[in-house]
Parts: C-alpha cells; structure tokens; sequence
C-alpha cells in the first residue's frame, strides 16, 4: 500500500531512473520496417514515412508521404503502418518486424475489431495484410525510431502523396550510420 500511495503523491522525492534508448531490432533474424507519423507547422502539415532494413541494418527501402487536409496524428500513424505493409508485400517481402512509436496505433492493430471506430476501415485494411504478411508489430520510443521520423519530417515537407525512396536521402544516412552502430542516447 505504501508503494502505490507513492506511485500517486504529488511530492515523491525519489530519484528518476536514467535511461539510454538505442534503435531495437530485438537482435532477431529478420527485416525492420520502423514507420512513423506527425503533424507539424502552422499550418498543421500531417505526414508519414518509414524506412525498411534487413537484420544487418542494411537499406533496402524507404518512403514518406503528405497527407492533405489531415491533422488527426492517430490517422496519421495508422497510414503510415498501413503504407509500410504495403510497401512490404509489393516488395515481396512476407517475414518483418514493424516498429512504431505510436503505442496507441500498436494496441489497437490487434486489438478486437471496433466497427464504429472512426478508423474502422483502416483498421480493418492493416489486419487483412497482416494476414498476407508474417508481421510483427512493436512499439518502439520515438529515440530509437529516428530514421522514420526523419521520412516523417520529408513527407510533412512536401505536397507528395507517396513518395519512394529507393536509396536514402543524403542528410538521413547519418541517422543509419547512429543505428547500424548501436548510438545510445540519453533519456530522463
């Protein structure tokens, strides 16, 4: 009882845990396809991106897009998710790991089927290809989802619905540099 009352005190003098996020690949033998969605600017820019890598963080894949008229980040997020699996099976790639940082949009994937959500039928199109794909998804801090969040940032840039990115931009190979050699960042 003492423990939950100090989970809840306004005045808990405890000492914060010190943590240090790095991209997760769960050291597992398969490909990664860590997605991402935001809204960002004034005027609200909604946009999405991914990036696909096999288990040797090697690039195999990368996308970003512009959402018109869009500023709601949960549909945001659930695009980006859906284009991934897309990308994925028009590739033909059928075994990945999908890493987001949406833990809302990663609950609610395999969650029971909610037919008056308003993302209903979104929903329902990310199930039916994880059908047709071996998927994995999992929730990753936004941290170690920085290659994603950088296609994020290029598709609130631009007035392009979907955009392929078959090598990686110039100023993102940094960010696959960081990742292939395991960056830990700080994080309070």
């Amino acid at each position: 009882m003492k423990n939950f009352k100090v989970c809840f005190s306004n005045n808990f003098q405890g000492s914060t845990t010190e943590r240090f996020i790095k991209r997760n690949n769960n050291n597992l033998s398969s490909l990664i396809l860590n997605v991402g969605g935001g809204c960002l600017g004034s005027p609200v820019r909604a946009g999405y991106g991914g990036v696909l890598r096999n288990d040797a963080d090697f690039y195999l894949s990368g996308f970003s897009g512009y959402i018109h008229g869009s500023s709601d980040i949960m549909f945001v997020e659930l695009y980006a998710i859906y284009k991934g699996f897309l990308l994925a099976k028009d590739l033909n790639f059928i075994d990945l790991i999908c890493y987001s940082d949406s833990l809302h949009c990663v609950n609610f994937i395999p969650g029971p089927s909610m037919k008056f959500h308003v993302y209903a039928v979104l929903i329902q199109e990310i199930n039916e290809l994880l059908v047709q794909v071996n998927v994995i998804v999992c929730h990753t801090l936004r941290d170690g989802n920085q290659c994603a969040d950088f296609m994020v940032k290029l598709g609130t840039s631009s007035n392009i619905e979907f955009l392929l990115h078959a090598s990686p931009p110039d100023d993102q190979r940094h960010l696959l540099k960081i990742d292939v050699v395991g960056t830990f960042f700080y994080k309070d």
